[in-house]
């Protein structure tokens, strides 16, 4: 299964950006940022898919912002290693594809966040999927 992913060279592109502005939490209050990520591969072609990461931040309770950025990216496969595949998103989650993703969506985040109520959202650059 090592030669599934037949070229290394990624162009990430930005998919979507959600930026919602909400309330001011209440002064003392504890915020918890809830942030996880989901992962979606797509078949172009028969020799390429397209991988998109989306990563959520959403706090609890509901203050401050709430943001989603999805990263996508075309890569190049081995049809024949693919197709041996028991789970494509599965394989992707643990793949440089979205450790490339997910370095990008942070600094997407960071730059975003910059200027908000607590400075720039610093995510982690690697997956966070829900158990």
């Amino acid at each position: 299964m090592a030669n599934v992913i037949r070229n290394m060279n990624f162009k990430p592109i930005i998919e979507k950006v959600d930026y919602q502005r909400l309330e001011e939490p209440q002064p003392s209050s504890q915020v918890n940022m809830r942030v996880w990520d989901e992962i979606k591969v797509e078949r172009l072609r028969a020799d390429a898919v397209k991988v998109v990461l989306q990563r959520n931040v959403k706090p609890e309770p509901s203050c401050i912002f709430s943001i989603e950025v999805a990263m996508g990216l075309e890569v190049i496969i081995n049809t024949t290693e693919f197709e041996e595949l028991d789970d494509v998103e599965e394989f992707f989650k643990n793949s440089p594809v979205s450790r490339v993703l997910a370095s990008h969506i942070a600094c997407v985040m960071a730059d975003l966040t910059i200027h908000s109520q607590i400075g720039p959202m610093i995510t982690a650059p690697v997956c966070q999927f829900p158990k």
